[in-house]
């Protein structure tokens, strides 16, 4: 199951609304709302955005908690042909406020309980302006930020008519966003509804934040199928046994995460003594799935197909692999073949198809439209020629791997400074910058531990500011997600004999590579 080039992702929603008008689309906050009611809700607030002047094209954020209410605005958005971004309640003021510049959104939708924080970071978009809210309906308010003729030039094609935008780490210190179109998400849910079999009578259970890749899945792959999105509140990610009381309690079919989640289920949440017994297909991606644990899901999932999926936020899931019931963690774990219709290639340094290490390069009706950078896109893909020789549009993802030749693909780490975090992908030079802006650091470096601490992320700075006052001042612009693990003060950081900073001896397993200006250390 494929998307054909004019699919829309809310005519995915209109389809089951014809087809299973009376059939449970979505539950949550104590709500439950069919495909008919859904519908008919997007519909009024898209022409209500409409009506106050939302464009095709236009760049419009959704700025909520995960509720049905969100829900419907993400649609509504959608219908009325805008660029729509989800944005988490939970980052600071500023770095929403980054965000909305840097992608020239015109519009914030919110709700009640958010309101307050969408209005500040609003007006740190508009350079301290207030914005005045206006009552939407559903809960929901609506902010204007740019007025018609502050808006960017109008997008390309195909996101002239709308898209989707979401946010990821950048080296520059702002947070890029990802430009995708509707069928670059259409693509990747169609195909996911028809491999994992997906049906009416299906229960999906969405646990990610709607910022996240892994909700395409959650909501466009269960409109497709007519399936029933059941929105796990946020809350409950902090309590693994709790989440597999929901999964239980909800009679949830089909699920999806990061594998640090399964591992909490698995180490706290007793999963493997009670086991939902509705789950019938389970997936994981984002990040590595420790083998010992894989290997122990293996045996109590008894049969239920577990996926690995790959892909970076500029492609979604590309890549898929069905661990084999057998598997074992002395065996080396693949990202697998390219979903339906995407190709995977791995080029050495010269840009050539390589039987060895190389980096891998998507290509395909996955691969996104480009980054919006101070609202106006830039396209960073590039013309790769394939080993079967047909050159194509690709995505060079920064990750290494190497392909077999039936093309089943494994994953070898990154060519820079990005590492995966609980699913989230961050780049170093984006926590480093926020912290070379504070007053006090005379210079820094942040780091992925290695040793013990692996897995880690640790920031070092020459500044007479304690472990407390650097962690308050990152803390108002980096969400919680890209906080250092640890901050260490230093009279000076190593340098290298060049004179420049030795980030090899940050990363060693000893811990501090010099005596810190102060004599502890937090921990975050």
């Amino acid at each position: 199951m494929s998307a054909p080039a004019s699919v829309r992702l809310d005519a995915l929603l209109a389809r089951s609304a014809r087809v299973h008008p009376d059939r449970t689309a979505l539950e949550g906050a104590g709500e439950s709302w069919t495909y008919a009611q859904l519908d008919r809700a997007v519909d009024a607030l898209a022409d209500r955005l409409t009506a106050d002047g939302v464009t095709p094209g236009d760049r419009v954020g959704v700025y909520a908690p995960k509720t049905p209410a969100t829900v419907i605005a993400l649609y509504a958005a959608l219908r009325a042909g805008a660029v729509t971004a989800p944005l988490d309640t939970a980052d600071p003021p500023e770095r929403t406020a980054r965000m909305i510049r840097n992608a020239g959104l015109s519009l914030l939708v919110t709700v009640d309980r958010a309101l307050t924080g969408a209005q500040r970071a609003a007006t740190r978009a508009r350079d301290g302006a207030p914005a005045d809210a206006d009552v939407l309906g559903h809960g929901l308010h609506r902010l204007q930020i740019l007025a018609p003729e502050e808006r960017p030039a109008p997008l390309p094609a195909p996101t002239d008519s709308g898209g989707y935008l979401l946010f990821t780490s950048g080296s520059t210190g702002w947070p890029k966003g990802v430009l995708l179109s509707h069928e670059n998400v259409a693509h990747y849910a169609l195909w996911a509804a028809g491999e994992f079999g997906l049906t009416p009578d299906d229960r999906i259970g969405s646990q990610a934040a709607l910022t996240f890749d892994l909700t395409t899945f959650d909501l466009f792959s269960a409109a497709a199928a007519g399936a029933c999105t059941v929105l796990m509140p946020d809350l409950l990610r902090a309590f693994p046994r709790d989440v597999v009381g929901w999964l239980t309690e909800q009679r949830i079919t089909a699920f999806m995460a990061v594998p640090s989640l399964y591992h909490n289920m698995l180490q706290q949440g007793g999963i493997a003594d009670a086991p939902p017994p509705a789950l019938r297909i389970a997936a994981f991606g984002g990040e590595a799935f420790a083998p010992e644990l894989l290997e122990r899901y293996l045996r109590l999932l008894d049969g239920v197909p577990f996926y690995n999926l790959y892909g970076p936020t500029e492609t979604n899931a590309c890549t898929y692999y069905r661990v084999p019931a057998d598997w074992t963690a002395d065996r080396e774990l693949p990202i697998g073949r390219g979903i339906g219709g995407v190709h995977i290639e791995v080029l050495d340094g010269d840009g050539a198809p390589t039987d060895g290490e190389g980096e891998i390069h998507i290509a395909g009706p996955v691969v996104f439209q480009g980054y919006l950078r101070g609202g106006a896109p830039d396209d960073p893909t590039t013309t790769v020629t394939c080993r079967d020789g047909v050159a194509r549009r690709a995505y060079a993802s920064g990750d290494l791997g190497r392909i077999t030749p039936d093309g089943l693909v494994f994953l070898r780490g990154r060519r820079d400074n990005q590492v995966k975090r609980r699913g989230h992908r961050i780049d170093l030079m984006d926590v480093e910058n926020a912290v070379l802006e504070l007053p006090r650091i005379a210079t820094a470096a942040v780091v992925a531990k290695d040793g013990p601490h692996a897995g880690e992320i640790w920031a070092y700075a020459q500044t007479d500011a304690t472990e407390r006052e650097v962690l308050a001042a990152l803390r108002e612009v980096l969400p919680r997600r890209m906080l250092p693990d640890r901050i260490v003060p230093l009279a000076t950081l190593p340098t290298t004999t060049s004179g420049k900073v030795d980030r090899r001896a940050l990363r060693d397993t000893s811990g501090h590579p010099a005596a810190p200006a102060l004599p502890e250390e937090i921990t975050v």
